[in-house]
């Protein structure tokens, strides 16, 4: 169940690239959370059946946000806007990902810029994460 009025747990949806620094997150930033896209592009890279295994059983744990026709109709909007200004060359998960935290109100943990490009079509909060700096000394 998706919970949306003003009392609601606010969801935090994470995009591939934050999914993996999942362990560190802020709990005051929301309930980290998945949409199918997000679930699809990891279990892609899974190396194995094994593996593939494993890594359903870990996101699991995972609240998974709905994607559904108003999902979709969300991204061709957004898609059309950003064409209107000459950058809806966005990917294709990207743009249903934001779609999806638009639609459930969610704030989308990123580390992709694809997402500050849809972020001035869609209405939703991205939160950019800082990349892992390199060890000092290795």
């Amino acid at each position: 169940m998706e919970l949306r009025d003003a009392g609601a747990r606010r969801w935090l949806l994470l995009d591939k690239s934050a999914l993996a620094r999942s362990g560190r997150l802020d709990p005051a930033l929301g309930s980290p959370c998945l949409c199918a896209i997000t679930r699809l592009e990891m279990l892609y890279s899974a190396r194995s059946a094994d593996a593939y295994e494993q890594l359903e059983t870990e996101l699991d744990v995972f609240h998974e946000l709905s994607i559904d026709a108003e999902t979709i109709a969300i991204a061709r909007t957004a898609q059309r806007e950003l064409a209107a200004q000459a950058h809806h060359r966005v990917p294709i998960p990207d743009l249903l990902i934001a779609a999806c935290a638009q639609q459930h109100q969610a704030a989308l943990l990123h580390l992709d810029r694809h997402y500050d490009v849809l972020a001035r079509v869609l209405a939703f909060t991205p939160l950019r994460l800082e990349p892992r700096s390199p060890a000092v000394g290795g």
